[in-house]
């Protein structure tokens, strides 16, 4: 059900499947040829080595004997040295060609063949199954130290959860121990009706399920859990943590949209100038159907392969730079940076529907109105507000100087404007890190996760 970015242009991937078969057949060519030479030159070395032999035993049985024999024993390793670095400089250029054609070929297969099926590598759990997520608990076999879940919630965005993953499981092998995270489903997959009844996958319906998700949590420990939003839950999470206090030992946000009044960024003031009736627009003219047969059958959705590649777009230099560098280490043979890279493309182009309404409901609450900051958030019968968020409840934020999808200010914002919280129960960092290494940096994990994780262990209840 999911898609990959590569079948919004077949014609192109088509014509890029020719140029990467033609390229394999061509490093094919050359290592044929560069076998046959290598094969010439091992014949070469077979018959002088018949030729020392016979001089052997020629003079077996003279007085010369020994001597003529270690002459001929020393001739033969010579010999084979030299036909070894003779084989490597007449191959070296064969086997460079080769590499870099099969490199290149590589590389065309990121925008021409699918990308293997994404999902988590950690084989965990499914606690819960809603109609538009599932909680996954990915916990450690263990006694554990504290009584709290930690709870990773992934983005919508077009992409596969597991852009979670990373940070959900550095944070478990760090002492947060008790880990589940919330994956979201691709559009395809979340039934229009549920019950008999019809199901809204919009902003208070996702709220609605987070608050199923962290009373299941809390129904198994006895204990509040720690929540963690990667990128866009963030306002989603707290608007949930505000109306349901009691479910949230600590909140903490990364690289999510949380005031996007703080800090001017592209997508902000791209909405506020289109507009709300934009999206509108947008998912009306590019919007699809789920067709008969699958799961979602007659919700209307907005194409993920569209949203990746608005990504691509906006991040183009830094895209650029990213693919000019893999297709060197490619060539190069550099394959465990190659590897990384590679891996991380494969994630980018996998791409999930969007639920129309869930676009259309975020767009404008988070990136027009801003509303659960501006307090004009409404939620059932109930206007909620970041002036309303529980004092009894610490608080993180981390935000990235180079995230160019929700800028440092955005991401930090509101931790300012929450009042009551203690000092000591505020940690608010910014690191030199786009969007993306905010979940996938190690150095980032190193210097900042470490310390989120220190002050969530020292708020846990043991």
């Amino acid at each position: 059900m999911p898609n990959t970015i590569h079948t919004l242009a077949p014609t192109l991937a088509t014509s890029l499947k020719s140029v990467r078969s033609s390229l394999d057949l061509s490093a094919e060519i050359v290592s044929l040829g560069n076998r046959w030479s290598l094969l010439w030159l091992d014949s070469l070395t077979a018959a002088s080595g018949i030729g020392l032999e016979m001089w052997r035993f020629l003079i077996t049985g003279t007085p010369v004997e020994r001597p003529v024999s270690l002459l001929a024993d020393s001739l033969d390793g010579m010999e084979r040295e030299m036909a070894r670095a003779m084989a490597d400089v007449l191959s070296l250029p064969a086997r460079r060609y080769e590499r870099k054609r099969h490199g290149e070929a590589e590389f065309l297969k990121l925008f021409c063949e699918a990308p293997p099926c994404q999902c988590f590598d950690e084989t965990g759990k499914v606690l819960l199954d809603l109609p538009g997520m599932r909680l996954i608990d990915i916990s450690k076999e263990e006694t554990h130290g504290i009584g709290n879940y930690t709870v990773v919630f992934a983005p919508r965005a077009g992409h596969h959860s597991n852009i979670a993953e990373r940070v959900a499981l550095f944070m478990r092998d760090s002492g947060l121990t008790r880990m589940a995270i919330v994956e979201q489903k691709c559009a395809q997959e979340i039934p229009l009706y549920v019950e008999g009844r019809r199901h809204h996958e919009d902003f208070e319906g996702q709220v609605t399920q987070y608050r199923t998700i962290l009373e299941t949590l809390k129904e198994k420990t006895g204990h509040p859990a720690h929540l963690v939003a990667v990128c866009q839950p963030g306002p989603l999470l707290m608007a949930t943590l505000i109306l349901n206090p009691h479910l949230g030992k600590t909140f903490g946000s990364a690289g999510a949209p949380m005031n996007t009044d703080a800090e001017r960024g592209f997508l902000s003031d791209f909405a506020r100038t289109m507009g709300e009736s934009y999206i509108d627009l947008l998912t009306s003219a590019l919007g699809a159907r789920v067709p008969q047969g699958l799961p979602g059958e007659g919700r209307d959705i907005y194409d993920g392969r569209l949203q990746v590649l608005g990504f691509y777009i906006l991040g183009m230099p830094q895209h650029f730079e990213n693919l000019k560098k893999l297709l060197a280490d490619l060539r190069d043979g550099n394959e465990e940076a190659a590897g990384r890279q590679m891996a991380f493309y494969q994630w980018y182009n996998y791409s999930h529907d969007f639920p129309a309404s869930f676009l259309r409901d975020t767009y404008k609450k988070v990136f027009v109105r801003n509303a659960l900051i501006r307090g004009t958030l409404e939620i059932g019968q109930r206007r909620v507000s970041v002036k309303d968020y529980p004092a009894s409840v610490p608080v993180w934020a981390l935000g990235g100087t180079q995230d160019n999808i929700a800028p440092c200010g955005q991401a930090i914002g509101h931790v300012g404007l929450i009042e009551g919280v203690a000092l000591e129960d505020r940690l608010v960092l910014c690191c030199d890190a786009g969007h993306m290494g905010l979940f996938r940096s190690r150095t980032v994990l190193d210097r900042y996760y470490s310390r989120i994780i220190r002050f969530l262990l020292e708020r846990s209840d043991r």
